[in-house]
């Protein structure tokens, strides 16, 4: 299972390893489920019975990218397992993917990929910079545009990196967050712009709580505590919980969050209304 942010890769690595299969002449079925042509098998009966379909005899790779939008695909999955010779790699864009009815049937059973951004060195091999920028100056523009490889096609061009981030964070926010749960558009824009400026403070849902509703926005504790779990479960933030050697410390409230790129701040500071 190849976890993590929208456009950090995942999909990238799973058509890498589709070639590898190719050159191995083995057999696989791909599915990628932000593909229209695949739009009808919206439920895990519907995917059951395609993949069924398709499934001669012998052993076949099963690979389904992005696959959180079928409804209740663990349950396809795990027929899957049952039924057929096959090997299962998943992609997805939510860390609940590992929750719930899935790990109680593959507990022990899968393994999970978590997939981030570029480091600084995949940065430097996806950007041809050239010998003129020291390392400092790169270093820099790293932390301006960040990690996300997609950038690599506009070569520096701030225009329309810009509109790549807001459609990174426009797609993260509509189809991983608020398609799946009934929230607010407005209130999650909020929280997610509080997070965004205060990177390693200490934060807790009671204080982003007081702050809304002195700001005339009235949310409760637990609302704010559901928003913040949704942007986490994501990849959007990541959580840094307290730790002390006594161990005391860890039953306090308030944890650190850091945003899982830098050009989410630095680009896309200053171009999303959310940021």
């Amino acid at each position: 299972m190849i976890t993590g942010i929208r456009r950090c890769g995942k999909s990238s690595l799973l058509e890498l390893f589709k070639e590898y299969l190719k050159k191995q002449n083995a057999k696989f079925i791909h599915i990628s489920f932000e593909s229209l042509e695949f739009e009808h098998l919206s439920d895990y009966k519907e995917l059951y019975k395609h993949i069924k379909s398709k499934i001669k005899s012998g052993k076949y790779y099963l690979l389904f990218d992005e696959i959180q939008v079928v409804k209740d695909w663990q349950k396809a999955i795990e027929s899957f397992r049952l039924d057929f010779e096959c090997d299962i790699y998943i992609t997805g864009s939510n860390s609940h993917l590992l929750s719930g009815e899935f790990s109680t049937y593959l507990t022990g059973r899968f393994v999970e990929i978590k997939l981030l951004p570029l480091s600084f060195a995949e940065f430097l091999e996806f950007h041809e910079l050239g010998n003129n920028l020291s390392l400092e100056d790169k270093f820099q523009k790293y932390l301006i545009f960040g990690g996300m490889p997609i950038l690599a096609q506009y070569k520096m061009d701030e225009i329309n990196s810009f509109q790549a981030l807001e459609g990174i964070i426009s797609s993260i926010l509509q189809k991983d967050i608020l398609a799946r749960c009934d929230a607010s558009y407005i209130l999650l824009e909020k929280i997610t712009k509080f997070l965004a400026s205060n990177i390693g403070s200490l934060t807790s849902p009671n204080n982003i709580s007081s702050i809304l509703t002195s700001d005339k926005n009235s949310i409760s504790r637990n609302s704010v505590d559901k928003y913040i779990k949704l942007l986490t479960s994501s990849f959007v933030f990541y959580e840094a919980n307290r730790y002390d050697i006594k161990g005391k410390a860890l039953l306090k409230t308030g944890q650190k969050y850091y945003i899982a790129d830098t050009g989410f701040l630095g680009v896309g500071i200053a171009t999303l209304g959310i940021f």
